[in-house]
């Protein structure tokens, strides 16, 4: 018998879990069973949150009823007394997220807990190799990258693009679009945006405050896309080309640089 088995984490992602573990997911415990911790905060020693991977209990399928669909499953606790964001908000905002778009729906949530879908995968942070101080160091680091390499970046960022607008355009600004924000799942191949407690809906806001926040929430992305030009070249037929090139003036102190990296690119 094979030692891994494969199970549905989203409406698009499977996963393989270890044999022993299956025996929770047909029976499941009382409580939710950790499987792994992804994440812990702390402040002066004292937790603030824990991102965990678990295997969803009696209660929680009871009390969650996506949770019987997905039972291994992503849980964010926030520890009593700590400041954080509201879990019920933070579900609505990842379930309007889901709507307008391809990413996965919250499982649920309860007074310090938020509950979604796992996304397998890597964090487009750590697939980059940008990043780091000054900012100019990079030019360096994308001139080694291969051209499938630094391609496969390209039309991830892309992609990461559109979602974000998607979401703008249906009213909704991510609010830490940062790169760690996105993971990039192996299969299907896709980037996924996560973490949506920082969201904020166009009607929450003034006009100005909006445009501020979407502005913000293109930031990292169109930095990554500089970096990626100057490997690759200008891209003049893409979106994210024109954009990061309109505003490379005020993502770097140094936007000359940028440019002559960029336009050596296409010289023969």
């Amino acid at each position: 018998m094979d030692e891994n088995r494969p199970i549905a984490v989203s409406p698009r992602h499977t996963v393989l879990l270890a044999q022993e573990l299956f025996s929770l997911i047909e029976r499941p415990p009382r409580q939710d069973f950790v499987v792994r911790t992804q994440a812990r905060r702390e402040a002066n020693g004292l937790p603030l949150m824990t991102a965990e991977l678990i295997i969803a209990g009696e209660d929680t399928r009871r009390m969650h009823p996506a949770a019987q669909t997905y039972p291994l499953h992503f849980r964010k606790t926030y520890f009593p007394g700590r400041l954080h964001g509201d879990p019920r908000v933070e579900f609505d905002q990842h379930l309007l997220a889901s709507q307008l778009s391809t990413i996965p729906p919250p499982i649920g949530y309860e007074s310090n807990v938020f509950r979604s879908c796992l996304v397998p995968g890597q964090s487009f942070a750590r697939l980059t190799p940008f990043g780091g101080e000054p900012p100019e160091n990079n030019i360096a680091k994308a001139q080694k990258l291969s051209l499938a390499t630094a391609a496969g970046l390209w039309r991830l960022a892309e992609e990461t693009l559109a979602q974000l607008l998607v979401l703008q355009s249906g009213g909704l600004a991510h609010g830490d679009a940062e790169l760690h924000n996105c993971i990039v799942c192996p299969a299907p191949l896709e980037p996924i945006l996560i973490d949506f407690e920082a969201a904020v809906r166009r009607e929450a806001t003034d006009a100005a405050a909006w445009e501020l926040r979407c502005r913000l929430d293109l930031v990292p992305l169109l930095r990554e896309a500089i970096y990626l030009q100057c490997a690759l070249g200008r891209q003049r037929e893409s979106r994210l080309g024109e954009l990061s090139w309109n505003c490379i003036a005020e993502l770097f102190r140094s936007p000359e640089r940028f440019r002559r990296a960029i336009e050596t690119q296409a010289e023969v």
